[in-house]
């Protein structure tokens, strides 16, 4: 790991990295061929070049950074041939790059807003079999917008926050095979509503405001029904949760 930053001032300090990475390789158990049992370790080098700064008395903070990852024998989960079961494999080479941004604000004492964007401009695989290829369950684009307003109320605090979450199309399945089906967009809208003390932390809510319908993922066939797997996420929900710390 190497690890350098430089302040501008105060209030802002700029920062270059260099890391490296291993995951350990393993054995699949029963599913796959015999010369699918194993897999090799994953070994990923990441460069990254950003900035933090807290500004307007530390009522703003941006995060900003810039990023290369290239991982060699990427591992991935994959369904097997006949649709039945799930074994990891490698790729040869894998190489992704983008932009992170993430801010938070304070406009009012009592009320928090938070953003985040990711920015991908390359998450290809770039060696192997599925070379020039886009990888798997990765969008080009994802925002997440949250504010949260409390005030105090009782012996406790009383809270209320909504956020969104946009995730852009992706593929939602690893076959070498795939159709349009297959590509997915995904935009949640989730509340609360609560209340909470040092002990106590009682709270309404609702998930999937909007009921989006969308797929977390989407497989093959499953031998012999030849059944389409399309694992719907859930849908509006609500409910209440009543938590007590010791």
């Amino acid at each position: 790991l190497l690890n350098s930053s430089f302040d501008l001032g105060e209030d802002t300090m700029v920062f270059a990295s260099v890391a490296t990475g291993t995951k350990s390789g393993g054995f699949n158990t029963t599913n796959g061929t015999a010369d699918q049992r194993e897999f090799d370790d994953e070994s990923t080098i990441n460069y990254e070049l950003g900035v933090k700064s807290t500004l307007l008395e530390q009522r703003l903070r941006i995060n900003a950074s810039l990023f290369l990852t290239q991982i060699d024998n990427y591992q991935f989960q994959r369904q097997v041939e006949t649709g039945v079961g799930t074994i990891v494999s490698n790729q040869a080479e894998v190489e992704t790059s983008g932009i992170d941004l993430d801010v938070q604000a304070l406009p009012l004492p009592n009320l928090i807003v938070s953003a985040g964007l990711l920015y991908m401009h390359k998450y290809e695989i770039t060696a192997g079999p599925q070379e020039g290829s886009d990888l798997p369950f990765t969008a080009d684009l994802n925002v997440n917008l949250a504010a949260t307003f409390g005030f105090p109320l009782a012996s406790g605090r009383a809270y209320l926050r909504a956020d969104y979450s946009y995730v852009g199309e992706h593929l939602t399945t690893a076959q070498l095979n795939f159709e349009d089906r297959d590509f997915q967009t995904r935009t949640l809208v989730n509340a609360k509503l609560g209340w909470k003390n040092e002990s106590w932390n009682v709270a309404l809510w609702g998930k999937n405001l909007s009921d989006d319908e969308y797929a977390g993922l989407t497989a093959s066939p499953f031998a012999p029904t030849d059944m389409d797997a399309y694992f719907l996420s859930a849908p509006r929900t609500f409910g209440a949760t009543l938590r007590y710390e010791f």
